[in-house]
């Protein structure tokens, strides 16, 4: 599930590692493409990243997905080198994860309840992301 955070690099880097903020994400891009990983185990340990919500037959979508987290400001542009790695992040993912299938790549806006409660990750270039995936999955 892609996100943005809504803070610079390093706030969201804080908060997001703090225990008193009850959020947490399997991953953080920066603007720049640096990924972090805050979920030591991935197999083992789900994050609370999309709060309440629901996708298909599931009530709950963070024990079942994976958040990650891009730093971005509303009404900032999304660097190539942020969509890419996310993509990069995603693909990886997929092919950890999948078991032959594909995994789903939502918005948080998509599975937030009520709906319109979050519209993360705003305005983003779903096209270009494709397109890295893409790239990714024919190498």
């Amino acid at each position: 599930m892609l996100h943005h955070t809504g803070s610079a690099l390093k706030s969201a880097l804080s908060w997001l590692r703090s225990p008193l903020s009850k959020v947490s994400a399997d991953f953080v891009i920066s603007k720049k493409g640096e990924i972090y990983k805050l979920n030591p185990n991935l197999s083992l340990y789900y994050t609370w990243h999309a709060g309440t919500s629901k996708w298909g037959v599931y009530k709950s979508v963070n024990p079942i997905s994976f958040g990650i987290e891009q730093e971005h400001l509303i009404g900032e542009d999304w660097p190539e080198e942020q969509v890419k790695s996310a993509a990069r992040v995603c693909y990886y993912l997929s092919q950890k994860f999948g078991k032959g299938e594909r995994l789903a790549i939502l918005s948080h806006a998509a599975v937030a309840i009520p709906k319109g409660r979050k519209t993360d990750p705003e305005n983003y270039p779903w096209r270009l992301f494709s397109q890295y995936f893409h790239e990714y999955d024919e190498q």
